[in-house]
């Protein structure tokens, strides 16, 4: 184990040999450069950080972060702001699993509010009144689905039953989201791109009548409104809604105006309450179109196979480097690398069973009887 001498040490040669200098006169008048000066020393619980102030003219570069990380022994963040330098040597790994059984610990008193994941420093939240919209990506068995269904879990089971709405589009022929077809929260569950135009063709209709009456009420957006509904509209395998040459044009013009459809509500929805999350294996400017990708201001990504398929789903490389299942990418402004809580299907089925309603009827998709909020946008609970 480096002590703290040994690291600062360990900085000075990095800034020598990536000439993180800074320049000074002697007392002959002869311009010399010398380490940038140090500042102090941060003693936390999870971290140690090391504060040295940015020599005039210098800045925070990509080789010498990199540098930096890869000269300890430990996990490492640099960051720069203020004209300061702040490296952050963590005494932690990150863990490899979360349960979600342990977010019941935490008490997350904001509504439309659910945990992203757990960072070496603290829990991350999203807010989804604040950022309405968002994109998963993710290779096979590294997390997507099982964060879906987290993210469903937990927004049944921390808000008022009738303050959520649920759309769910399952294009895995219905296998993982037809468990929740029989929740109060649910509206509609589909099954296949047939399906999904018939739902996006009724979330289009509410979206126009809501729009009419926000616009009677002079509403610009739901937040500043005693509207307590919010309808998410959370789709799987979204790859599916790509077209292919080979396909009739019935189908490409079908799966064409779904994937309108979703644009629209990340477009126009969020101001009305719709909340759109958007999760495909594959990213790529087809799988993930660009109106969806600019609207969605939240992005979450989880290993993908490809540096290229890393910059369509994050703007940036990186998920290709992940390496543990339910490791991610979460980014809004900035991006921090995250551990998603994990939950079974049997726990999932189990904490929403008080949620279930009596159906006898077959099948993954169907119409349920309206809930009163499904044609007022005005209920309020």
């Amino acid at each position: 184990m480096l002590t703290n001498w040994t690291y600062k040490k360990r900085l000075s040669v990095i800034f020598r040999r990536t000439n993180f200098l800074r320049e000074y006169r002697d007392f002959l008048g002869n311009l010399k450069e010398t380490q940038p000066r140090y500042l102090q020393t941060n003693k936390e619980t999870l971290y140690t950080e090391y504060v040295y102030s940015i020599p005039l003219g210098k800045v925070l570069t990509d080789s010498l972060e990199k540098a930096i990380v890869g000269a300890f022994d430990r996990v490492c963040k640099v960051k720069s702001a203020g004209g300061r330098l702040y490296v952050r040597i963590y005494k932690y790994k990150l863990p490899d699993h979360v349960a979600y059984e342990q977010l019941k610990e935490i008490n997350v008193d904001t509504k439309y509010t659910v945990p992203i994941g757990l960072t070496l420093d603290d829990l991350i939240l999203h807010n989804f009144d604040v950022t309405p919209h968002m994109t998963v990506a993710g290779a096979t068995r590294q997390g997507k689905t099982v964060f879906l269904k987290q993210l469903i879990t937990y927004l049944c089971e921390n808000n008022p039953t009738e303050d959520i709405r649920l759309y769910l589009i399952d294009l895995k022929g219905g296998l993982e989201f037809g468990r929740y077809a029989d929740l109060k929260q649910t509206v509609r569950v589909a099954s296949n791109a047939c399906e999904t135009a018939k739902l996006l063709e009724e979330v289009q209709s509410e979206m126009n009548r809501n729009m009419s009456v926000f616009r009677k009420l002079g509403y610009t957006n739901i937040v500043d409104t005693p509207i307590k509904t919010r309808t998410f509209v959370i789709v799987d395998e979204a790859a599916q809604l790509s077209s292919e040459p080979f396909m009739q044009q019935e189908t490409k013009e079908q799966l064409g105006y779904c994937q309108h459809a979703l644009s629209e509500i990340t477009r126009i929805g969020g101001a009305l309450g719709y909340r759109l999350v958007f999760a495909t294996q594959y990213p790529t400017s087809d799988t993930l179109p660009r109106q969806i990708k600019q609207n969605a201001d939240a992005k979450l990504s989880f290993r993908l196979t490809t540096e290229v398929a890393s910059r369509v789903a994050l703007d940036e490389q990186g998920a290709e480097k992940l390496t543990v299942p339910g490791r991610a990418i979460y980014r809004t402004i900035d991006k921090v690398e995250i551990q998603v809580p994990y939950i079974s299907d049997k726990e999932s089925e189990e904490r929403l069973a008080k949620f279930k309603e009596v159906d006898q009827r077959d099948g993954a998709s169907y119409d349920k009887v309206s809930r009163t909020d499904d044609d007022d946008p005005l209920q309020t609970g």
